[in-house]
């Protein structure tokens, strides 16, 4: 249990065997009514059965998460908990909530969720948590993260972020959630509150005064793989990155790709398809294509999320026809490419050069290293981290900012709607990026740079 609810991730062979699971499950009686999101990834599937855990009203869902686990040992897929983590974006004003949570929501393109939160409409994005302050007390971190985890991991994620630099500010929550920050004073909550109890011994370990019997873990399993993050710590040195980078710019400039904006982790395309069992048949026929084994699908009731790779750097010659043949094959199923429904959130963490802050948010995280900025999801789904390193001089006020990336098509509509819902510019590249403020001072880039230039 996260903070987008109930949450399952298979491992899977290939996404051919992915999307063959997502379209068994699509079919299922008991989900025709609450159709889930499902993410296809090249190693397995991720399942949630609500976009937000506030959502968890009816009766039902404990049967349906029954439903899917069947069909998923049936297909001999492998539960695995420990995959799965979820963000939430926390955004601190003195100013009353309302005045600016229209801002958010339209820079966002987010939608209303309960009084004080915002949630991706798309199911992709990092929720967003507008934290009233005291009007009293100091605005000196205007953002922070919270990063839920499942019980099981909560305790060596903590011990590893320490060890690589972190400490505990706050532990008066223990074990419900833990207020850790990095070198520079970043701060972030590492989450179990929603996914707890967890097993005696560890809670006490990490500080819990006492543990009632009635509140034990049930006994959910790890598996001993999952005892530190699967894969390599970096995903790419330079020359991986100047491969990327020549990739990146070839996708720009094949001016008949205009299906495939391009966002800071590389071509993404959306489907609509007015069903989430649409979505599953335009996947399966998608994955019988050859070269499709790195794609990353998200199946929506509402169409079908494509990303060629992970991150640029997995991008190679043969995707430019890739890209064509999947664009080719959704005309033929009846649906043409949307942008409006395609951007990339990223945070920004900000600090001084003497300050080593990075191995802390890649433990913490689970993340892998792209480059010398870059943290990136070793699963795709999570946003990206990019590391913004201050001048020596420069006060360290807001230490975080977000980033959105989105089509060029769409970039100054979404502005306006920003600025008028309250928001100003800051500064601004037309042609590239603008930086907005909300009525509190905390800011985002808005950014169109990563897309194509054409015309109209």
């Amino acid at each position: 249990m996260l903070y987008c609810g109930p949450i399952a991730h298979f491992a899977a062979a290939s996404v051919h065997a992915g999307v063959a699971f997502a379209t068994a499950i699509t079919a299922l009686d008991e989900l025709a009514d609450h159709p889930p999101l499902i993410d296809v990834q090249p190693s397995g599937v991720t399942v949630r059965l609500h976009a937000d855990i506030q959502d968890l009203t009816d009766d039902g869902v404990a049967d349906r998460a029954r439903v899917v686990s069947a069909v998923a040992h049936e297909r001999g897929l492998t539960p695995r908990p420990d995959l799965t983590q979820d963000v939430q974006i926390a955004i601190a004003t003195q100013l009353p909530i309302e005045d600016v949570r229209p801002f958010w929501r339209a820079v966002l393109g987010y939608a209303d969720h309960e009084s004080d939160d915002l949630i991706d409409p798309r199911g992709r994005g990092p929720s967003v948590w507008l934290q009233q302050l005291d009007p009293e007390k100091p605005l000196q971190h205007a953002m922070h993260l919270d990063l839920a985890v499942p019980r099981e991991i909560a305790g060596r994620r903590l011990d590893a972020a320490i060890a690589a630099g972190g400490r505990v500010a706050s532990d008066v929550a223990a074990v419900r959630y833990w207020t850790c920050a990095d070198a520079a004073g970043n701060k972030v909550d590492l989450v179990a509150w929603p996914d707890l109890p967890m097993p005696e011994d560890e809670a006490l370990r990490l500080g819990a005064d006492s543990i009632d019997p009635g509140a034990l873990a049930l006994g959910r399993p790890v598996p001993e793989s999952a005892a530190k993050p699967s894969g390599p710590s970096a995903v790419a040195g330079l020359a991986e990155l100047e491969q990327g980078e020549a990739m990146f710019e070839a996708f720009r400039e094949a001016s008949d790709l205009v299906d495939w904006p391009m966002l800071f982790w590389g071509p993404t395309a959306w489907f609509g398809t007015g069903s989430l069992a649409r979505s599953a048949e335009l996947a399966a026929r998608l994955a019988e294509l050859d070269g499709t084994d790195r794609l990353h699908l998200d199946l929506r009731a509402e169409g079908l999320a494509v990303r060629l790779a992970l991150n640029p750097i997995e991008l190679v010659e043969a995707d430019l026809d890739l890209a064509r043949r999947i664009s080719a094959v959704a005309r033929h199923f009846g649906t043409e490419s949307d942008p409006s429904h395609v951007q990339t959130i990223q945070m920004a963490i900000a600090s001084k050069p003497d300050d080593d802050v990075r191995p802390f948010w890649r433990e913490l995280f689970g993340y892998a290293e792209l480059g010398a900025e870059d943290l990136v999801d070793r699963q795709g789904r999570g946003m990206g981290l990019w590391f913004q390193e201050l001048p020596a001089d420069k006060p360290l006020r807001h230490a975080f900012h977000i980033d959105v990336s989105v089509p060029r098509a769409v970039g100054r509509a979404r502005v306006d709607a920003a600025l008028a819902a309250g928001g100003r510019i800051v500064a601004s590249n037309d042609e590239e990026w603008w930086t907005l403020a909300d009525p509190a001072g905390n800011k985002v880039d808005v950014a169109i740079w990563p897309d194509r230039d054409v015309a109209g």
